[in-house]
């Protein structure tokens, strides 16, 4: 949540009357039963209340100072991931690259379903926080290779994660950090679900179908709430969404829309990149700021098929009291293969 105007937010640890009522309307719409991760999941900040899930959601607690304090001049030696160079496309606006683009993917052939499968393998690396260990603020991370194998028809299906090295971007906090119980997971972790378990989220499928006409799906998309208010991150979900109940696949012309959508807005930068793994890759990116700090958030698109293939959120300028060195990255992750398959041995 941004800093409230109507008075000095989380002020003694007290949250305004407005953060009150509405974490009151979360905590009474909350969903009891556990949701899968459908993809890489976001990053996690420990606080003395226990786990918030991304950056953004630490403003709600009385652990603010702490987190999104300035950095007081200290210098942060910790690194994180390398942020990802974005390279302008010089000439082109950001409204043109994407409208040709939509053009480009509404005209190509449907993609064949080959099996009952959904199958994805993912590459990514969150940084986890906790803001109340005796050193400061420590952090951790652990790169993580996932694969899921999940049956379209009824939401069941088989995740495989494994586990990395973790990395601490302080080495001097390794022990608070595993102290703190940020490291996520270590060596294989195999589990196969049974069904719903990754179904959309009520909220996107009641939606379901989605128009193909930009404004139109724009409309339906505005009855959902974004990760981070962020538009490209609600045109992520709802492609998801529309894998999911379609047999594992996008139409053309929906990804053609999504992209249209993204055109239209002003806030919206496109540029060209390059991923951790060597993909070339669109970055669609949208930015925010906290006092000295900039929050920018990027969606990765497969230039060839305008298929969602990543995403990098990244923090630029004042590190805050993260401790970590900026440029750099809080969550990053970006698709390895995608496809629909026979059973859940296989792979693409």
């Amino acid at each position: 949540m941004p800093p409230d105007p109507e008075a000095g937010f989380a002020r003694d640890g007290v949250l305004p009357d407005r953060a009150e009522r509405e974490l009151a309307a979360l905590l009474a719409t909350e969903d009891p039963k556990p949701r899968a991760p459908k993809g890489m999941p976001r990053r996690s900040v420990l606080l003395a209340g226990g786990a918030v899930t991304a950056v953004t959601a630490v403003a709600a607690s009385g652990e603010m100072g702490r987190l999104l304090g300035t950095s007081g001049g200290a210098a942060a030696a910790a690194t994180t991931q390398p942020v990802l160079v974005l390279r302008r496309i010089a000439g082109r606006s950001s409204h043109d690259v994407l409208t040709e683009l939509a053009e480009k993917v509404g005209k190509l052939a449907p993609e064949t379903v080959q099996g009952p499968y959904l199958y994805t393998k993912t590459w990514g690396w969150w940084l986890n926080s906790a803001g109340d260990v005796p050193g400061g603020v420590a952090n951790a991370a652990v790169p993580t290779v996932t694969e899921q194998w999940i049956r379209v028809s009824d939401g069941s299906g088989r995740e495989r994660r494994q586990y990395g090295k973790p990395y601490f971007p302080n080495p001097d906090q390794e022990r608070d950090a595993r102290e703190a119980r940020l490291i996520e997971g270590k060596g294989v972790a195999d589990k196969t679900y049974e069904a719903g378990r990754f179904s959309p989220y009520p909220e996107w499928q009641r939606l379901i179908p989605f128009s193909t006409d930009p404004d139109r799906l724009l409309t339906q998309m505005k009855e959902v709430n974004w990760e981070a208010g962020r538009l490209i991150y609600g045109v992520s979900a709802m492609l998801n969404a529309a894998q999911l109940t379609s047999g594992g696949v996008v139409a053309p012309e929906l990804r053609a829309a999504a992209l249209r959508v993204l055109a239209k807005r002003t806030d919206v930068t496109v540029t060209t990149t390059t991923t951790w793994q060597g993909q070339q890759a669109l970055a669609v990116t949208q930015e925010g700021r906290y006092k000295n700090a900039t929050f920018r958030d990027s969606l990765l698109i497969d230039p060839a098929d305008g298929c969602p293939m990543g995403h990098e959120d990244a923090l630029l300028g004042d590190p805050l009291a993260l401790n970590i060195a900026v440029p750099g990255t809080l969550s990053v992750s970006e698709t390895l293969a995608r496809g629909t398959v026979k059973d859940t041995e296989s792979g693409i």
